[in-house]
């Protein structure tokens, strides 16, 4: 139908020319906020840039303090362990630590020359570390002139704990103002950045308006004209659609982002798999489906969560040459498939041939973890594609995250060669077991343990078999030992065992159960026998030996070499 022509011929020129004027003064209006915002972003970015290296920096210089004292103190533990225990390899140690300490040293001094006050820190610091250095070079002197005795004596007369206190000062000092650096910048880059978000924010609202006012004139102007109408009904239809289609897209990209912090929190696979279990259904409704993942041995993907009735074979394990998706690294099959190529888990075990597949394999930091394999009738819809590809990408970041958490807990706990506790875990340990036995009126005691001969068995065997009798005697101090009992390597062939409310008969007979146990042991290494093992047991017992902690294990340590005086292959408990 043709409407009247409501504009003569004189107007329309005019209302062009206007609308050309507003046209223009809209673009110009934007290029001026994208130039505003697009500035502002460029001198943030260089902000973050100086930033991290500014973090960098600091991280750098902490790093060196840590080493430095770290170097430091464990020069000094070398050199004492060797006066003590005339191990010369302790010797050996301790005079690579020495240029260690000055090589740390000097770098601090190089990088922190732009920080007045941590110059004079390091000066501080390295005059200290210098005197020390010193006395410890004296009492080595002294060991080689006058011998043991004498160096020992030194040793003790050299110590200070007030310059070992101060150098710790002078190092919490400087790590204290490295973090408050840090914090200041962590703060400064903050309020850029919150600047910088509302500076776009607003940006983006002032350009929706402009935008939004331009659409008006637009419509406005096709309004005019008599064959816009169906068009501008068609073109508000479409804009409702497309407001749908963001309001859906918006709320399940929240939701995705919200599965991806809860994945984030889990603190262990077995939470991760149990939320995974209720929230993949929700993510992807009207789908079934499982995650499954790569065995230990790198040799079968075995489903771990399933949800819904899957036509794929979610209850059995299969090879990962089997998914095109594992083989590929990407979804399977990709939007344009080929028919024909489909993975061999689903193919043959499809109840409804109307169903289509798709499998998204899971990989985080270079490794295959497995595959997030989802079916969906009568065919798996775009949206659900995407979904399930973001799903399975959060979902591989949380499983390699947490098994990074569970390798890394596992090795701050436990010792990589013997699978038992290490000294740290120990230390630890102890203290709260005093504290309790204290408190309680319980016994408590310790076993300190020596495989004899170990030296002259590594050098006989060789290293290989040494750590071979280590693991096997490992295994077999985790047998005999109680739940509640703690086992520990506590540093080369010694072991020490935790015993909780065990009075000093007790332990004891639990100690000669485990010197049988060891004499009986037969070491099979590289189908060669290797001769009897025999170890040291030295039996302390709480409150009876000690009072402390560190009387504690002193007793321990001297009944375990009073144990090895009188023969070894035995057990010797302090008077």
């Amino acid at each position: 139908m043709n409407l009247p022509d409501l504009h003569p011929g004189p107007i329309r020129p005019m209302l062009s020319r206007r609308f050309a004027w507003r046209a223009a003064f809209m673009f110009a209006a934007l290029v001026s906020i994208l130039l505003t915002v697009g500035t502002q972003v460029y001198r943030t970015i260089g902000e973050f840039v100086q930033s991290h290296a500014s973090a960098t920096h600091t991280l750098e210089v902490k790093q060196e303090i840590a080493l430095s004292v770290s170097h430091l103190r464990h020069a000094e533990a070398n050199q004492r362990a060797f006066l003590v225990t005339g191990d010369a390899q302790r010797l050996a140690d301790y005079l690579a630590d020495v240029p260690e300490i000055t090589t740390h040293l000097r770098r601090l001094g190089e990088i922190v020359q732009s920080s007045p006050q941590q110059a004079s820190n390091i000066e501080e610091l390295q005059a200290l570390i210098d005197k020390r250095l010193a006395s410890m070079t004296q009492t080595t002197a002294v060991h080689e002139q006058l011998g043991f005795a004498a160096a020992r004596e030194a040793l003790r007369s050299g110590s200070s704990r007030e310059d070992d206190l101060a150098i710790d000062i002078i190092a919490a000092r400087m790590l204290q103002f490295e973090d408050s650096q840090l914090d200041a910048l962590r703060e400064h880059t903050l309020e850029q950045a919150v600047l910088t978000r509302a500076l776009t924010l607003g940006a983006i609202v002032l350009c929706i308006v402009l935008l939004g006012f331009a659409l008006l004139l637009v419509l406005r102007e096709q309004l005019r004209r008599l064959a816009s109408e169906a068009r501008a009904k068609s073109s508000n239809m479409e804009l409702a659609y497309s407001l749908d289609e963001s309001r859906r897209l918006s709320e399940t990209l929240r939701r995705l982002s919200q599965f991806g912090e809860l994945l984030q929190g889990c603190r262990s696979m077995d939470e991760a798999l149990e939320g995974l279990r209720e929230a993949l259904p929700r993510l992807l409704p009207g789908t079934a489906g499982s995650v499954n993942l790569l065995n230990a041995s790198q040799n079968l993907v075995e489903p771990c969560v399933s949800w819904g009735t899957p036509d794929i074979r979610g209850d059995n394990a299969f090879g990962p040459n089997d998914c095109w998706a594992m083989r590929r690294g990407q979804a399977h099959p990709p939007a344009s498939a080929i028919v024909g190529f489909l993975c061999k888990h689903i193919d043959g075990h499809q109840a409804d041939p109307e169903r289509v597949h798709l499998c998204v394999p899971m990989v985080a930091h270079g490794e295959m973890l497995g595959t997030l394999t989802v079916s969906s009738p009568p065919g798996l819809a775009l949206d659900h594609r995407e979904v399930a590809i973001t799903a399975g990408e959060q979902v591989s970041m949380a499983m390699a995250n947490l098994r990074l958490q569970e390798t890394l807990r596992t090795q701050s706990l436990r010792d990589p060669l013997t699978g038992l506790f290490n000294r740290r875990y120990l230390e630890a340990s102890l203290d709260r077991e005093v504290q309790r036995a204290q408190r309680r009126d319980t016994p408590l005691s310790v076993l300190m343990l020596d495989i004899d001969h170990f030296k002259r068995f590594n050098d006989s065997h060789g290293h290989d078999a040494g750590d071979a009798l280590l693991a096997q005697f490992g295994a077999l101090l985790a047998r005999i030992v109680r739940s509640e009992d703690v086992a520990c390597r506590y540093g080369g062939e010694e072991f020490t065992v935790l015993l909780p409310e065990t009075d000093a008969a007790l332990a004891m007979e639990r100690a000669e159960q485990i010197r049988a146990a060891v004499h009986g042991m037969e070491l099979v290494h590289r189908k060669q026998a290797l001769g009897p093992i025999s170890v040291s047991i030295g039996v302390a017992s709480f409150p009876q030996s000690a009072t402390t902690s560190p009387e504690f294990m002193r007793s321990a340590d001297r009944a375990l070499y009073a144990a090895k005086h009188g023969g070894r292959n035995r057990v010797h408990m302090v008077a």
